[in-house]
């Protein structure tokens, strides 16, 4: 099988990643506006504890199937008889996941009063393990991924401004929403024929499956408490608009962080190619330019959102959510953290089959912020929740440091923080200058990303910056073309 082109596939995913950020960036400030923070905060606390069940339903085969169809996919017949056994494992954890979900909704009264929400919402468990996303990784088929995905979040806008008119259509937003993930996901399954045959089998395996699926389980899980149970915990403690303002804030920490880390993390599958082939010099060149990768946009983009975080807020989601500016603050240094997390995970331990690691950083990560959130909620509100997972994400990245740094030797990963580093200073300087003398929020946006990334990308340029001087060649292909 011909190896798709590197730079294709982190293109496309960058794509489909600036795309996901293009959505909301549409369809947040209208829907915010519309909803007010009680009714963003009714869908999100619904979304984020039904993101529990289908974590469980998803059981950490993901990444483990897209590593271990990554180093066979060269032979169909063992992919087919792998691909097999992975979506039966799937099915009965999904049949599993649902169970779970109705004693959940039995038991805690609280719930009854999201019913038409949470039908909504649990949709996403089946059509999840159906959409076999694991299939698209392994086989890089970032291409499609980013159709596929364009078609259906201009399908979830056209539903959005036609049935979200008032506060009272948070349903209608929670149902745009799922629309799209669902859409996807049946997509997916028809289109997985040209790959592998579908269909459950009874020689599952399990053993040979168990110990790898249950470690990425629990990273998951992990992930998730850290990463959705601020939420959860907002929800339960406080109320509906203290979810709405922390969701404010995280949506566009998220969405910035989730565009750096679809770069390192199609590196994964390609990553375990070349050390399934023994290949060390590919496999070297990659953790060197994917640590510079993760380095040269992480930076700039976290101290370009706290340089502008009050207009993002205004302009994202409306003056209502400007209690919501000081955990954006806090929060914006975070992508820094998740995007070099992502590389650790993705790009070295993963790859080496030492997913352990990152399963005892995400427990740590976990347990801390259990008890941040349980002392800090209570004091600072919203704030106190984005502290804690501000310290968590922190915490994680150092944990995961350590047990990589075998691996990060001659990556030369200190030198591109510090050249970031740099080039974020001056980038910062000039776009406060510039925003002193602009008083709205959509110009405020344009002429601070505008004038930073261009100071950015010339101090990156003069001190020959790896990435730097990668993205300019690839530039200058395409204006030769």
């Amino acid at each position: 099988m011909a190896q798709k082109s590197l730079k294709k596939n982190a293109t496309y995913n960058f794509i489909k990643a600036f795309l996901n950020l293009a959505f909301p960036v549409i369809s947040f400030p209208y829907a915010s506006r519309v909803l007010m923070p009680d009714g963003i905060g009714k869908v999100n606390f619904v979304n984020s504890f039904i993101d529990y069940f289908v974590l469980l339903a998803g059981l950490g085969i993901g990444t483990y199937a897209a590593r271990e169809a990554a180093r066979i996919r060269d032979n169909k017949k063992v992919l087919d008889v792998f691909s097999h056994q992975i979506l039966t494992i799937n099915v009965l954890s999904t049949a599993l996941s649902y169970a779970i979900l109705g004693i959940a909704f039995l038991l805690s009264p609280k719930l009854h009063s999201y019913k038409a929400l949470l039908a909504i919402s649990a949709t996403k468990i089946l059509f999840s393990t159906a959409g076999m996303n694991w299939l698209y990784t392994a086989e890089e088929e970032y291409r499609y991924v980013t159709i596929r995905s364009a078609v259906f979040q201009a399908i979830s806008l056209v539903f959005l401004f036609t049935f979200v008119k008032g506060p009272e259509d948070y349903v209608w937003y929670a149902l745009m929403g799922v629309l799209s993930n669902v859409g996807s996901n049946i997509c997916n399954f028809f289109y997985a024929r040209r790959f592998i045959t579908i269909r459950l089998t009874r020689n599952i395996e399990l053993k040979n499956h168990l110990r790898p699926i249950l470690i990425f389980f629990g990273m998951a899980c992990a992930t998730k408490v850290h990463s959705a149970l601020d939420s959860v915990m907002l929800g339960f403690m406080l109320d509906d608009s203290a979810v709405g303002y922390y969701s404010a804030a995280q949506k566009i920490k998220n969405l910035v962080s989730q565009m750096i880390t679809a770069i390192t993390g199609t590196l994964m599958p390609r990553s375990s190619w070349y050390l399934e082939r023994n290949d060390v010099k590919g496999y070297q060149q990659m953790v060197q330019k994917a640590g510079n990768v993760a380095c040269f946009f992480s930076l700039p983009a976290a101290i370009g959102i706290m340089a502008i975080a009050r207009p993002l807020i205004v302009l994202f989601s409306g003056n209502a959510y400007l209690p919501a500016l000081p955990s954006m603050l806090v929060l914006a240094p975070s992508v820094i953290t998740i995007s070099l997390s992502s590389y650790l995970t993705n790009v070295i331990l993963t790859p080496h089959r030492l997913e352990r690691f990152s399963l005892q950083a995400q427990i740590v990560g976990s347990v801390l912020n259990i008890l941040l959130n349980t002392f800090f909620i209570p004091v600072w509100g919203v704030f106190g929740a984005s502290l804690a997972t501000m310290i968590v994400e922190l915490t994680i990245m150092v944990v995961l440091m350590i047990h990589a740094r075998e691996f990060l030797k001659g990556s030369k990963l200190l030198d591109s923080f510090l050249q970031a580093f740099v080039g974020s200073l001056a980038m910062v300087a000039v776009v406060s200058l510039v925003l002193a003398s602009i008083d709205n929020a959509f110009l405020e946006i344009i002429a601070g990303t505008l004038s930073g990334a261009t100071t950015y990308a010339i101090i990156m340029l003069l001190m020959q910056n790896q990435s730097a001087c990668m993205v300019l060649s690839m530039l200058k292909k395409r204006l030769h073309t």
